[in-house]
């Protein structure tokens, strides 16, 4: 059986991510590229993301496998461990495009979780 506490970590995904699509609401890659303050926001959102996404139980992954975790979680560990090494133009790719697709999946998990 599923634990609804988890719904306090896909919360938190859900979260990171709309946090991530407010700092870049007008914002274009090359304005990303050049701010260093709006890519430290950014990436903080991506590590707290990938924590969150840690933290669910694998039985809970496994009833969302449309969602890619490990992906999640990797981003996470090479941000934080590989911070002298990371590339703002992945993050960018990642924002922009790869979140898109994973919100719907977060937001589905969350309603299953909460029955909402």
């Amino acid at each position: 059986m599923i634990e609804k506490d988890e719904s306090v970590y896909v919360r938190h995904m859900l979260d990171a991510i709309d946090r991530i699509g407010q700092y870049l609401e007008g914002v274009d890659r090359a304005n990303f590229l050049e701010d260093s303050l709006l890519q430290d926001g950014v990436i903080r959102q991506f590590e707290i993301l990938g924590e969150a996404a840690g933290r669910v139980s694998r039985e809970t992954c496994s009833a969302a496998p449309e969602t890619p975790w490990a992906k999640v979680t990797g981003m996470r560990h090479r941000l934080i461990h590989d911070y002298f090494e990371v590339d703002t133009a992945m993050v960018w790719k990642a924002a922009s495009v790869d979140l898109t697709d994973l919100r719907p999946n977060v937001e589905a998990l969350l309603q299953r979780l909460t029955g909402a």
